[in-house]
């Protein structure tokens, strides 16, 4: 699409978006390929033109508490929800939705959805899952918390020990870049083996495909869709999906993402980087990896002979992606990584355990253009904590936390206790060293799905900094700060 087509395109957007934003969160089927965010466009491209098949599948009511997949993966939020968009619909909407969209369990099977007992969705985002400690866990349940003072706490024995954890839903786009199945890896039931061309795709299939039944019997509270066309057309749907952002538009200037040698945009990420994806590809625990992750605005960056001509907002871009690309810090204590014998949590078997490392952004977030894990890696950075720290041990404050429960935990060998706002990938498997641990998520169509991190902890992409910079004492300058938020924008 030419320079002049794209503006056209874009101002549809923005008039269809601003003339009636409740009824394009209501629509239950894919709208324009562009939409509005906070921050400028996102774009979404389909390798099958959005055909949602004969069922229509991922936007059909095939529960009984009137959700689709649609409900909680919106197209213009970067096909998961908002809280602003949250805030826009009816106050009984399906998103609130007792089974899950409610703080507290419902206290009655005929309780009906209301968005006034739905704080966390309507602030955060989040929406809770119930999950209990294994019975074969080697660690036990020693107190729970409930800030929502909820008749049903977690833990208790009238949800059989359940506890509330309170998460994001992930994407429903991009996912041929995946590396596993939900935060927690819990819908990794086969270990997803993708290569390049989008070849060996048999067990990401498999896994999104038991995912939407899971969704439609849980979420969506109906009947099983295994084996049904309704299953596949949701995958079908939902594999051909490529989303990112396209036009930038922050405080001052534009930047149109996909022009002066950028490579922004759904068409390239959908076209040239999901193509290049294999499972570990670039993995920086076993060579060959460069640090060099993000390539697609490699025309803007200082070293190029394009940077002196181009505007404050291009060269912002491209100054956050060196900065991302090239800033190394001492990455200390990440369990999954590297945790230290201090660490309660502390695994021999980690790949370099008991040692600091020196490394970037890319020792989490390795996978070329995409910026998730090209491995299946759950770890520990913090962010589940009931209390994060930072390399030196102090308190790390950034995170809005306080709406959490606290979950202290045992070692049922040791002793020793832990608290976390959420167990993690602990309450699949049962291994107390996993307790905390969950996946980095693809780094694409940022801008438009505040907030951050699983648990919707970080208001902004300021913030996310901000905790990173402190996390591990990087030393960024507010100026830094600044290009490196403008560059993770333009993803």
């Amino acid at each position: 699409m030419n320079l002049t087509a794209r503006l056209i395109a874009c101002l549809v957007a923005l008039a269809a978006v601003s003339v009636n934003v409740p009824a394009l969160a209501q629509a239950q089927g894919p709208g324009l390929p562009l939409s509005l965010d906070q921050l400028g466009v996102l774009e979404s491209s389909s390798t099958n033109n959005f055909n949602t098949g004969t069922t229509n599948g991922f936007f059909a009511n095939l529960g009984t508490n009137g959700r689709t997949c649609g409900t909680c993966h919106v197209e213009a939020n970067a096909w998961t929800f908002t809280p602003l968009h949250a805030r826009l619909l009816a106050n009984n909407d399906p998103l609130f939705a007792p089974v899950d969209g409610s703080d507290c369990p419902p206290m009655s099977s005929n309780q009906e959805p209301s968005s006034a007992n739905s704080s966390m969705v309507l602030k955060y985002a989040l929406i809770r899952i119930q999950l209990a400690i294994p019975a074969t866990a080697n660690f036990t349940l020693a107190s729970a918390t409930n800030p929502k003072g909820c008749a049903i706490p977690p833990g208790s024995p009238a949800i059989s020990g359940e506890l509330f954890l309170f998460r994001r839903p992930l994407p429903s786009t991009n996912l041929f870049l995946l590396s596993a199945a939900m935060w927690d890896g819990r819908e990794t039931l086969e270990k997803i083996t993708t290569q390049a061309d989008e070849q060996s795709p048999a067990p990401l299939l498999f896994d999104l495909a038991d995912q939407a039944n899971s969704a439609t019997t849980d979420h969506a509270q109906g009947a099983a869709i295994v084996g049904t066309q309704a299953q596949q057309d949701i995958v079908t749907f939902e594999t051909g999906l490529s989303t990112a952002q396209v036009i930038l538009v922050p405080a001052v200037g534009i930047a149109l993402l996909d022009f002066q040698g950028a490579n922004g945009g759904a068409n390239y990420l959908q076209n040239t980087v999901t193509p290049a994806f294999s499972i570990g590809v670039n993995n920086p625990l076993s060579p060959p990896f460069t640090n060099t992750v993000f390539t697609i605005y490699s025309a803007w960056e200082p070293t190029s002979r394009e940077y002196p001509g181009l505007g404050r907002i291009q060269q912002a871009i491209g100054r956050g992606e060196a900065i991302f690309n090239n800033t190394t810090f001492v990455v200390h204590d990440v369990p999954g990584i590297n945790s230290v014998p201090s660490d309660p949590l502390y695994n021999p078997a980690d790949p370099q355990a008991g040692q600091d490392v020196v490394a970037g952004c890319g020792l989490c977030h390795n996978n070329p253009n995409a910026g998730n894990h090209s491995t299946s890696l759950p770890i520990n950075i913090g962010i589940t904590m009931a209390q994060p720290t930072n390399n030196n041990g102090s308190a790390n404050t950034t995170l809005d936390l306080a709406n959490l429960p606290i979950y202290t935990l045992t070692n049922s060998g040791t002793g020793a206790t832990v608290q976390v706002t959420d167990p993690g990938r602990a309450l699949i498997s049962g291994n107390w060293m996993d307790i905390g641990k969950t996946k980095g998520p693809i780094l694409r169509g940022l801008a438009a799905r505040a907030p951050y991190f699983h648990n919707g902890s970080a208001k902004d992409l300021s913030t996310v900094v901000n905790f990173y910079n402190q996390r591990f004492n990087i030393g960024l300058t507010p100026q830094q700060q600044s290009d490196l938020v403008t560059f993770l924008e333009a993803l």
